[in-house]
């Protein structure tokens, strides 16, 4: 690669570029295109999530098997990833966050339809890889047409309208589960809400540039390889990982389960209370995580998020070790959550920061995988500490989130935030050689 393409690739990296086409963070217009999509979605996703055992338990299978119904919905997330980047480069965003809701609602309703249960597996592997292209082409989005100092409450924000349609959802889905409805009437209203999600994304989502599109395909830009990718952003690569190893048991609610074991609940109020306190809790920090980005950087933000996560987790830790009593553990787990909610949508944020011109589809793939892939990763690795050890598991976790704060501290530099963007408009000619030195 010549340095006048590497210079162009550090540049996008640095974030300098910022066109004007996406709305700005706090706006009708990225409510409509961005907030209310990602929260009908959510919703959606959330309806089903009750009615899900249920309906294994109606094929008659045992507890191992069942599983398969959520695993083959994480890894066709996983998998789903690198192809939906590609087609972002090749057939443009717009097209491939159309299609995204249109399989997801097609997934549903064959879901309610089904009559045997590697059928509803199946099905669930292509909901999660559709779930990924509405998600990573609203990203690339950002990503192209958002101002660094908007990035962090769009992406930010997104994710916590996704939560929060994941908080609520699961309360309508089971009432809609229960009798007189029909355990698989949530996947109808999910396919239907799916359906609705396609409203806004149509009427207000604007496709790649076609010079973009064209450069993915034709110019300079587009000889980037995988390998070049991942060599030039090993360490981006290597913080979305450990983020996701920090953050996947939180994801699967591996922790419920864990206090539910270790301190003999057998009262599940107590766990749906527990629940949503860290909801209520989480909730108005993510909105607020995406502000902290753009206003005092992407660092000063994330070493304080995943430093509060890694001593939170050591003291979930002592609490197993030293057999502390419920009080301590939800004390300081409801601590650990906070921190967790400091740190989320940082990761994609940056992402979106350091995606190449061209090629972002491409990226986005590949960080995506690299995410989805920790976090599916990582509530197996919990799980296998836990037979060893409690305190163990918690530690893993704690070391996870060390190392991102390691890593975001000495070796990334920053892409956002008040000096940044000072520092970008008085040095915009030498910005692009200081990244690409760093």
């Amino acid at each position: 690669m010549s340095d006048r393409v590497k210079g162009q690739d550090a540049s996008t990296a640095a974030g300098i570029e910022a066109p004007t086409a996406e709305p700005k963070a706090w706006s009708w217009s990225a409510f409509i295109s961005t907030y209310l999509p990602a929260l009908i979605l959510a919703l959606g996703t959330g309806i089903a999530l009750p009615a899900i055992p249920k309906l294994a338990q109606s094929f008659h299978v045992s507890l191992a098997v069942a599983t398969f119904v959520t695993t083959s919905f994480l890894i066709g997330g996983v998998l789903g990833t690198i192809p939906s980047g590609w087609m972002i480069d090749r057939l443009g965003r717009r097209r491939v966050m159309l299609l995204g809701p249109l399989l997801t609602s097609a997934m549903a309703f064959l879901v309610a339809t089904a009559h045997t249960f590697p059928e509803i597996c199946i099905y669930r592997f292509f909901d999660g890889a559709a779930s990924q292209m509405w998600l990573m082409g609203r990203i690339a989005a950002i990503s192209h047409g958002a101002a660094p100092s908007q990035r962090g409450r769009q992406v930010s924000w997104m994710f916590g309208m996704d939560n929060t349609g994941k908080f609520v959802g699961p309360v309508i889905g089971g009432f809609l589960a229960a009798a007189p409805f029909n355990v698989r009437t949530p996947f109808f209203a999910y396919g239907v809400l799916a359906l609705v999600a396609l409203v806004p994304a149509y009427k207000f989502t604007k496709d790649t540039p076609l010079a973009e599109r064209t450069s993915s395909k034709s110019t300079a830009v587009s000889t980037i390889s995988v390998k070049e990718i991942v060599r030039t952003r090993l360490v981006y690569f290597a913080v979305a990982f450990f983020a996701a190893l920090t953050r996947g048991p939180a994801q699967a609610s591996v922790y419920l389960i864990y206090v539910s074991f270790a301190y003999h609940l057998k009262n599940p109020h107590m766990i749906g209370f527990l629940a949503g306190a860290v909801g209520g809790l989480t909730l108005p920090i993510g909105f607020t995580a995406g502000w902290l980005m753009d206003r005092f950087g992407r660092k000063r933000t994330m070493v304080p998020g995943f430093t509060g996560v890694a001593v939170s987790m050591s003291g979930l830790a002592i609490t197993a070790f030293l057999h502390l009593g419920l009080p301590w553990f939800i004390a300081i787990y409801l601590v650990s959550m906070a921190f967790q909610a400091l740190t989320g949508g940082s990761i994609q944020t940056v992402g979106a920061d350091v995606a190449p011109e061209g090629a972002r589809g491409k990226f986005l793939g590949l960080w995506r995988f690299t995410g989805q892939g920790g976090t599916a990763i990582s509530p197996i690795a919990y799980a296998i500490l836990v037979n060893f050890s409690y305190g163990a598991a918690f530690l893993f976790i704690s070391a996870s989130a060390c190392m991102v704060s390691y890593l975001v501290l000495r070796h990334v530099p920053e892409t956002g935030g008040r000096s940044f963007r000072e520092a970008a408009n008085t040095s915009k000619d030498t910005a692009p050689n200081a990244v690409a030195r760093t």
